[in-house]
């Protein structure tokens, strides 16, 4: 698992350095033959794709401020790129083998009496805490309809420090709760 964690980590910072637009075509072709090849479901990939899309779009104007057109849809492409291959890492391993390697990795740190299963702990939280994430924001979508307010851009800003107390009290409940059960199951990595 180390060595797909280390492979992991190399294409992510290859896709970043290089910026010819030849490699950048290649690395896309290579993240289409490995949605094919482990069989990565077309519907949840661009669904996927859709909810970075959003992301790459302002990191690309952003970067207009900066820099000129080609480098930033450059960078946009980049960011896409990265976070399909991070979407099909996810569907080939699960967490606990993703945890498992991280594990591995940060092995050397017990030279330095590092305590690394606590480092883990905190990757498995990282992990799972992505879903949780959106369920809460559903769950407060929910909340907030149910109260007949309206998310719209004037909510957000008149009454954002109701609806962040509310998200991250509730957020950080549910990782005290994750953080008890692992411990509870005497989680070692």
């Amino acid at each position: 698992m180390i060595v797909f964690l280390l492979f992991f980590i190399a294409y992510s910072l290859c896709v970043f350095l290089i910026s010819n637009i030849y490699a950048l075509v290649g690395f896309s072709a290579f993240n289409l033959l490995l949605l094919v090849v482990f069989r990565i479901n077309v519907l949840k990939t661009l669904k996927n794709l859709y909810k970075i899309l959003f992301f790459a779009v302002f990191v690309f104007l952003f970067n207009l401020i900066f820099d000129d057109v080609v480098s930033s849809a450059i960078v946009g492409w980049k960011i896409l790129i990265v976070t399909n291959f991070a979407f099909i890492f996810s569907n080939i391993f699960s967490p606990v083998q993703i945890a498992n390697g991280v594990s591995q990795l940060f092995f050397p740190l017990k030279l330095f009496k590092v305590n690394t299963d606590n480092l883990v702990i905190v990757v498995v939280i990282a992990l799972n805490f992505v879903p949780i994430i959106l369920s809460e924001i559903k769950t407060l979508k929910q909340n907030l309809r149910a109260r007949n307010v309206r998310l719209n851009l004037q909510t957000i800003f008149t009454k954002s420090h109701v609806i962040l107390t509310l998200y991250f009290a509730s957020l950080l409940k549910k990782t005290e709760d994750l953080e008890t059960v692992l411990l509870s199951r005497n989680y070692k990595a």
